[in-house]
């Protein structure tokens, strides 16, 4: 280190040191601020989206005397069970049956299906029967009935309502049932020519 006049001087080489150190802090602090900077700059941003429609199914039943026309039968309209033989001259020991098929309509999801009895009308209260289900309407008669599987047992009467539930497929294969009316061979002689109305109840619901 050299002075001049009692002032402290710097020789060339130092002083190009301290310049250099300052350079190469300046360009240190350039450098952290630039990264920073394009840190900020290089932030891309992208989305996905998800959204559906949502529809209600449906469901319904239809019900059929024949097995080949189906239609609605509302508590107004009831379909008319038609037994063979004909329940219009039954006697002691005489057993009719009818058949009745359920399905759900077009378009229905799959469900299950319990059969309940109303309150039945008419002095004729000895008369008992059964409900059973079967293979074909075909099926509903003694021989059929017979092989059948029970929904209601046989000698119940005619306000008895089933607790077992029939499955409703979607595609619409039916469900057919076989009911069985009979008059006892004990039934009081004071049966003679009354009558009795009974009107069933199919309430589906959906599964």
């Amino acid at each position: 280190m050299l002075t001049h006049k009692g002032r402290r001087t710097v020789s060339s080489a130092g002083e190009r040191r301290i310049r250099l150190l300052r350079i190469r802090a300046l360009l240190a602090g350039g450098l952290v601020l630039g990264t920073g900077a394009t840190s900020t700059l290089a932030s891309w941003n992208d989305a996905e989206y998800a959204n559906s429609t949502f529809t209600a199914a449906q469901f319904g039943i239809e019900g059929s005397l024949d097995g080949t026309d189906y239609s609605k039968h509302a508590s107004t309209n009831a379909a008319a069970l038609s037994f063979n033989p004909a329940v219009r001259g039954l006697f002691p020991g005489n057993t009719s049956y009818a058949a009745f098929a359920v399905r759900a309509t077009s378009g229905s999801i799959a469900g299950q299906v319990q059969l309940t009895a109303g309150t039945p009308a008419g002095a004729l209260i000895d008369l008992r029967y059964g409900v059973r289900t079967v293979s074909a309407m075909t099926q509903c008669n003694a021989t059929g009935y017979v092989n059948g599987r029970t929904v209601i047992p046989d000698g119940s009467t005619l306000g008895t309502s089933s607790s077992i539930l029939q499955a409703l497929a979607a595609d619409r294969t039916p469900v057919y049932y076989c009911f069985a009316i009979t008059l006892p061979v004990d039934a009081s002689n004071s049966m003679q020519t009354t009558t009795a109305t009974q009107t069933w109840q199919l309430v589906a619901t959906s599964t």
